[in-house]
């Protein structure tokens, strides 16, 4: 389940393909990530540095 607000997002991904971290994160900063049947979220932090939790 994905937090409230959220909306879906589709991004054509190749083998070499390079994404800006701001077109994958929301305006918080952060993305949930649903791997394996696990969350993580990967997060800007306050240093401009990302970071993934699970």
């Amino acid at each position: 389940m994905t937090p409230a607000g959220n909306r879906a997002r589709r991004i054509a991904i190749e083998a070499d393909s390079s994404v800006a971290s701001r077109a994958l994160l929301n305006q918080d900063g952060k993305l949930w990530i649903e791997h394996g049947g696990e969350r993580y979220l990967l997060r800007r932090t306050a240093n401009d540095r990302l970071i993934l939790t699970k």
